[in-house]
């Protein structure tokens, strides 16, 4: 089993939810527990981080994304397929991919993880547009009413007068000025043509920040993505299902339609935006693939691992 680097690059957001509060304590847990800073990057230049990823393995330094779901999700880019470790001090508003991968919401608890944790090779989504390199994502890529709600959700002028009602009422407008657009999906030899408002394609399956909602049957290491598709419907549906949901019940209800798969291409005749992890990268047409293990990431010795199950 792979020992964690003892040196780390730190590259934060100071735009994420609790990072302009957090980052200077996260900062001193980290050299508390007895790693060395070698460089700090800001996500504005996000490029630097391949150096260090690409540095051959005896002085690979750990890579730390500082932040939200979108800062890891921008050091993912860097680091899939690569050989270098992810580590993740969650300082975002919802830190749904901590989440999935256990890792203590505490700064301090987290920076320790970074040093008594292992290393765990976990499934990584790819999106591939016709002509384009592959963009990386390891919670989820999504269209339809993500796209309205990642725009709101990620001002920070909204994150900091609503902090934790930010993603409640984001959610809430980007239902009130809903799109319904009509889609093909080709998935598992099968061709799907059906009109949604929201389409998620899901590699780690809990969302929702402190509500900790979760998608049945899924798993951030089962070498499946989820598929989760949004009928149009009234807006009192909607808040019905979504309410179902959030109460964990069994099945999902009527409208809400959930599909696992290895790979999925999807098109639409109308320009749909792309959101990978949070932030916005294209547009479909595309491919929804999965790298399996495509990611080292620094995780707790409890974290069940399906290579080594």
């Amino acid at each position: 089993m792979s020992e964690l680097p003892r040196a780390v690059v730190l590259v934060s957001n100071p735009h994420a939810g609790r990072a302009a509060r957090l980052l200077g304590p996260a900062r001193a847990a980290l050299v508390r527990v007895g790693l060395e800073i070698l460089d700090e990057v800001d996500i504005a230049e996000i490029g630097r981080v391949q150096e260090w990823a690409a540095r051959p393995e005896p002085g690979r330094p750990l890579i730390v994304a500082a932040g939200g779901d979108g800062t890891v999700g921008a050091v993912v880019g860097c680091v899939a397929d690569t050989g270098a470790v992810l580590g993740i001090l969650p300082l975002g508003t919802s830190n749904d991919v901590a989440r999935s991968l256990c890792i203590p919401a505490r700064v301090e608890d987290a920076a320790r993880l970074l040093v008594e944790g292992k290393v765990a090779t976990v499934d990584v989504g790819q999106f591939v547009t016709p002509g384009g390199s592959p963009r990386h994502f390891v919670h989820a890529a999504a269209m339809g009413i993500d796209v309205e709600f990642a725009k709101l959700a990620t001002r920070p002028t909204i994150r900091r007068r609503l902090g934790h009602l930010t993603y409640v009422v984001a959610a809430l407008l980007a239902l009130r000025h809903r799109h319904p657009f009509t889609c093909t999906l080709h998935l598992d030899g099968r061709q799907v043509e059906t009109t949604v408002i929201h389409l998620s394609v899901v590699n780690a399956p809990i969302f929702g920040g402190w509500l900790r909602l979760a998608l049945p049957g899924s798993d951030v290491d089962d070498r499946r993505l989820d598929v989760l598709a949004v009928e149009d419907m009234p807006l009192h549906r909607l808040v019905a299902a979504a309410v179902s949901v959030v109460l964990r019940r069994r099945r999902l209800p009527r409208g809400l339609h959930l599909e696992h798969t290895g790979g999925l291409r999807v098109h639409s005749d109308t320009p749909q935006g792309v959101i990978l992890d949070g932030e916005l990268a294209g547009n479909i047409p595309g491919d929804f693939l999965l790298a399996a293990e495509g990611l080292r990431v620094a995780v707790a010795q409890s974290f069940v691992d399906v290579e080594h199950a």
